[in-house]
């Protein structure tokens, strides 16, 4: 729908192409780039054909905006002879990057030349690791304070690339060997060991690197994150691309992970089976959206392969078509990921380390609170228990324990007692997981409507520590994971989970371990992604969905900045705190300031009938009954919590269930534990929605005791005027007593957490005070007692 669209931009973009000098000098960069992060495959020095146009693709480079290149220096390109060097393309390279601001990844590589490898021509067999070492020394030591990155081959696990066949063992003494050289040519300089494909085999690589005593040769793991066929998403990029490694190197020593290469082909591919599976602009789609769940995720650098096809047929990985060739980088020849990698680097300039968000409706199918009885299928050893050594909320999580003897296929899997029913519209299925770092998968059965019982990846066991992971249920699985009574491969709702299980990864590994779970949670709604960057008070909130879908945004804006994955800008407005919107494959970037997300809640159930006391508003259409009915009137009614939101329903506080009800201004619950009154509290809203912004009260400046005020010295701050006035006025009814004790104020309103301060609410500047449970807000243009309102906190909260 935007090929059109697409087309004029590329041609503009084309003619600035043309309009760049193509000798340009270290002292004037032709573009700074607008991230650091991000980089490109490029390959200029050994695949770009014509040495007196290298700047032609160099400038293409510089004007999507990257920050960073990965270029090869192979070994029988550098050194054809023993005694003879070739540096000529390679200087012209780095003089072309570091004239635009560009810095390099050195990846030295094969292929070897006979006289190293002893085999006819130039081949991918390796050398003996002090030759290789040699050439390292010499490469870093012409390079040194030009070049501070130095990768130690690529993909030694493939046998294309280390022949006859991958020796791990072999490729860590030349790690080793490789290592001490380039530290010798230069302390400063960085080395990272070479990448693997991620989850597996690189896992089991860093393993068997650890296992080799290798660990300390490299100071940043490099992994290749490609989930190809499936997208960025069903192929669980950040989860397994990063996540899992993050979680093997915290058992020998975390180090940095970048990801050097990652990338989805416009056409067929040696990983699709030859078969093309996605077109040009659902690559360029998958561009941004893997580059923003690998930062997400922790990936310290990204780089995309690569900058362009070395053919016309297969492997269409490339920014830049073949064309008319090698040396074809015009505007015809650019492909819409040029574009949208272009626009994603402008939109992300100066932004901060992202996270990602959800934007469904979180639901608590099952807490791990409540004793429940699981059986162990027959399988492999393992227990599932109830305990509290290690809790993400309430007072107890699940403990699965395994153990793998057999190198081959293991699995344990877990059986509720009974099915655990999927609310309706789910889209994605998470959990909150303290993994072992083992980097085995945590997986599920799910029943769907049509007998079909499918399998779904969570995620590999990472790192401990607690870590929400999910999965999305759309789209097919694939055969191998249709379990029984094969139909559609699709998970057809409403759906049950029916089994937790624990596979290796890989097969051949044995051994055991201790996991935990916690509130595993269905996301509902429409399947939609978020990843969010903070730049200064505001974000850059990334947004898309897999189909076309209508997306709510909770904000604080009145005003919202959209920018299409293509760079069309527009300015649209929020209503009532939430900017509503249509997004789908095209990612789109939301320029705001954002309010408090959605946050789970239990399993839905049916709200109780309105008892014969109750008493409704069709403002809101919700009921107020029974003991918080009683309490709702006798402590202020209207003024003082505002209307009813929701339904009396159970809610998990502080790790326990209590019956609580949602009002504009505050929530309810009844703790029947307590006498009378204690027996309904409040919720402390004013300190929840400033730690909902970020926003610490103890940094809020302080006051010294001031003439006709009451000055708390618990919390540093004056109580005055008309808001000390209106803070006498109202309390809880403690005492039984006509009028309010002070007592009683404290126990409605708590304490203050700032002085009065000149805030925006509603895109108006009032003059407001937070206290534990509420703000109050001075209103000049109303007439007393009007002039000062409490804050609708109960909604902001609720981000409504």
């Amino acid at each position: 729908m935007h090929q059109r669209r697409f087309m004029i931009v590329v041609a503009l973009l084309a003619l600035t192409l043309t309009l760049l000098p193509t000798t340009p000098t270290r002292s004037a960069p032709l573009a700074a780039p607008l991230s650091s992060v991000f980089g490109i495959n490029s390959h200029i020095a050994s695949r770009y054909p014509i040495y007196e146009s290298l700047a032609t693709p160099a400038d293409v480079v510089a004007n999507i905006g990257v920050g960073w290149v990965r270029e090869d220096f192979q070994f029988a390109r550098i050194q054809p002879s023993r005694d003879k060097f070739d540096w000529g393309w390679h200087d012209r390279m780095i003089d072309l990057m570091s004239a635009r601001g560009i810095q390099v990844i050195g990846l030295l590589n094969a292929p070897t030349p006979s006289w190293a490898s002893g085999q006819p021509g130039n081949t991918f067999y390796p050398p003996d690791p002090q030759t290789f070492a040699n050439f390292a020394s010499a490469v870093v030591t012409r390079y040194r304070g030009r070049i501070s990155y130095w990768q130690v081959w690529n993909e030694p696990d493939n046998a294309h690339y280390w022949q006859p066949q991958p020796n791990i063992p072999a490729y860590a003494e030349l790690l080793k060997a490789t290592y001490r050289a380039i530290k010798a040519a230069d302390p400063n300089a960085q080395v990272l060991a070479a990448s693997v494909v991620s989850p597996q085999p690189a896992g089991d690589f860093l393993r068997q690197l650890h296992a080799q005593g290798a660990w300390n040769s490299f100071d940043i793991i490099s992994v290749h994150p490609y989930t190809e066929p499936a997208g960025p998403e069903e192929g669980q990029i950040n989860v397994a691309g990063i996540g899992s490694i993050q979680g093997v190197a915290a058992n020998y020593g975390s180090k940095p992970i970048w990801a050097t290469e990652f990338g989805w082909s416009a056409g067929p591919s040696d990983r699709t089976g030859g078969r093309a599976l996605i077109d040009a602009q659902t690559q360029a789609n998958y561009l941004v959206r893997g580059s923003v769940l690998l930062q997400a995720a922790g990936a310290e650098r990204i780089f995309w392969y690569n900058l362009k096809d070395s053919g016309s047929q297969t492997n269409l990985y490339g920014l830049v078509s073949y064309g008319n060739g090698l040396s074809d980088f015009g505007g015809n020849a650019q492909k819409p990921a040029i574009l949208a990698y272009q626009v994603m680097l402008q939109q992300l300039a100066g932004t901060g380390q992202p996270s990602l968000i959800d934007l469904s409706t979180p639901v608590v199918m099952l807490d791990f609170e409540a004793a429940s009885t699981w059986r162990r299928g027959g399988e492999s050893d393992g227990t599932f228990t109830q305990t509290s050594e290690q809790v993400h909320s309430g007072q107890s999580s699940a403990r699965l324990t395994y153990n793998f003897t057999r190198p081959q296929n293991d699995y344990v899997s877990f059986i509720p007692s009974s099915p655990i029913n999927l609310p309706a519209n789910t889209s994605k299925l998470g959990i909150w997981l303290y993994g072992d770092g083992s980097g085995h998968a945590l997986k599920v059965l799910l029943r769907d409507s049509q007998g079909e019982v499918l399998q779904y990846r969570i995620a590999p066991l990472g790192s401990p520590g607690w870590q929400f992971v999910s999965t999305p249920l759309s789209g097919l699985v694939e055969p191998g994971n249709v379990i029984t009574n094969g139909q559609n491969r699709r998970l057809d709702l409403p759906a049950s989970l029916t089994a937790i299980i624990i596979d290796d990864d890989p097969d051949s590994t044995t051994g055991s371990g201790t996991i935990y779970i916690d509130n595993m949670t269905a996301m509902t709604g429409p399947e939609t992604y978020a990843v969010r960057y903070p730049k200064g008070n505001s974000v850059v909130d990334v947004i898309w969905a897999p189909s076309v879908s209508q997306v709510v945004l909770p904000t604080q804006s009145n005003q919202i900045q959209r920018v299409r994955a293509w760079g069309e800008t527009s300015n649209e407005a929020s209503s009532n705190g939430r900017y509503t919107f249509s997004v789908g494959p095209d990612p789109v970037y939301i320029h705001h300031t954002p309010a408090a997300l959605v946050q789970p809640t239990p399993n839905p159930v049916p709200p109780p009938a309105p008892g014969p006391d109750a008493r409704c508003f069709p403002e809101t259409g919700q009921c107020i009954s029974g003991r918080i009915r009683e309490y709702w009137e006798q402590n202020g009614g209207l003024p003082v919590f505002g209307y009813p939101t929701s339904p009396q329903r159970a809610e998990r506080i502080e790790g326990k269930e209590y019956q609580v009800q949602w009002f504009e201004r505050n929530r309810l619950e009844l703790h029947p534990e307590n006498a009378r009154p204690y027996d309904v509290l409040l919720g402390r809203l004013g300190d929840d929605r400033l730690v909902q912004q970020g926003r610490n009260w103890q940094n809020f400046p302080k006051s010294n005791q001031q003439q006709g005020c009451r000055y708390f010295p618990e919390t540093g701050h004056n109580v005055c005027g008309a808001i000390l006035k209106a803070w006498r006025a109202n309390g809880l009814e403690l005492d039984g007593r006509r009028g309010k004790t002070e007592s009683e104020n404290l126990a409605l309103f708590g304490l203050p957490l700032s002085d009065v301060q000149v805030e925006v609410i509603e895109g108006r500047e009032y003059q407001v005070q937070w206290f534990e449970r509420a703000r109050f807000e001075l209103h000049p243009e109303n007439q007393a007692p009007y002039d000062v309102l409490l804050g609708l906190l109960g909604n902001e909260v609720l981000g409504r």
